[in-house]
C-alpha cells in the first residue's frame, strides 16, 4: 500500500551506487558544493520542498534585531545626514529605501529622522521626542512622554544625573541597573509594552538566578583555596 503522503519518495527508492568514483549524487536545488567533478542530479520532490518549512531555524537566527548602534541622544545628535544614512543601511531591521538627497535638503522635517528614529533604542527615541515637544512648546505631549518612560530609561537618566553630580557609587549602580534592564528586553528598539511582556525575561527571576550563580562561583573558589594561607 501507499506510505504516508508526507513521506519523501526518495526514501522508497533503492540506493543507487555510482560505478564511476568521480560521480556523486546531489538533490536538485540544494546548494551543496562537492569535491567530485561529475554530480548526478536527482529531481527534488514536492514533499521535500515543504519539509523545509518545518525545519528549525539556525541558532543565530534572531526574531528581533540584535543591533543597537545608538546608545544616547548625544550620539544621535552627532550624526550627520551621511551618518544617518549609513546607520540605516547597517541596521538589520531596515528594509526600505533611502530618500533622495534633494528630499533631505528641502523637506521641513528630515526624512532620514523619520526612517531612523523608529528603529533605534526606545530610550533615545523618547528623549528625542520629549526635546522636540518642548522646543515646539507642546508641554502636554512632553509631560505625557516623560510620564510613560521605561524603567530602563529612568535608570539611564539617573546614571547621567549621578555622573553630573560626581557621585561615582550611584553612577556605577544605575549604569549596572540600566544594562541589566536592557538584558531583559527582547527588543530595546520597541516601546515598553508594545509587544507581549512574555517575550521579555522576568526581572526578579533573573536577579535571583544571577545571585545564585554568584554564590556558586564563590563556593567553587572557596574549595580551590581551602588550605591555602
Amino acid at each position: 500500500g501507499q506510505g504516508p503522503r508526507s513521506a519523501n519518495i526518495i526514501e522508497f527508492l533503492p540506493m543507487w551506487q555510482p560505478v564511476d568514483p568521480e560521480m556523486n549524487l546531489q538533490v536538485e536545488g540544494e546548494a551543496r558544493v562537492s569535491a567530485n567533478s561529475n554530480p548526478v542530479s536527482i529531481p527534488r520532490t514536492t514533499g521535500s520542498l515543504f519539509d523545509e518549512l518545518f525545519e528549525s531555524k539556525p541558532a543565530n537566527s534572531a526574531l528581533f534585531p540584535t543591533d543597537n548602534p545608538i546608545k544616547s541622544l548625544d550620539e544621535y545628535d552627532q550624526l550627520s545626514n551621511e551618518g544617518k544614512a549609513k546607520t540605516l543601511l547597517e541596521t538589520s531591521n531596515f528594509s526600505g529605501k533611502l530618500p533622495r538627497p534633494r528630499a533631505v535638503r528641502t523637506s521641513a522635517t528630515n526624512p532620514l529622522d523619520e526612517l531612523l528614529l523608529p528603529l533605534i533604542d526606545e530610550s533615545v527615541r523618547r528623549q528625542y521626542y520629549i526635546r522636540d515637544a518642548e522646543n515646539r512648546g507642546d508641554m502636554e505631549t512632553a509631560e505625557r512622554l516623560r510620564s510613560t518612560r521605561s524603567k530602563r530609561q529612568e535608570a539611564k537618566e539617573k546614571a547621567i544625573e549621578a555622573g553630573s553630580m560626581g557621585n561615582d557609587d550611584a553612577l556605577e549602580f544605575w549604569e549596572s541597573e540600566a544594562e541589566f534592564l536592557e538584558s531583559l528586553r527582547a527588543d530595546v528598539t520597541q516601546d515598553e509594552g508594545s509587544y507581549s511582556r512574555f517575550l521579555d525575561r522576568d526581572y526578579w527571576y533573573e536577579k535571583e538566578r544571577q545571585a545564585t550563580a554568584r554564590r556558586v562561583d564563590r563556593s567553587k573558589f572557596g574549595n580551590l583555596l581551602d588550605g591555602v594561607e
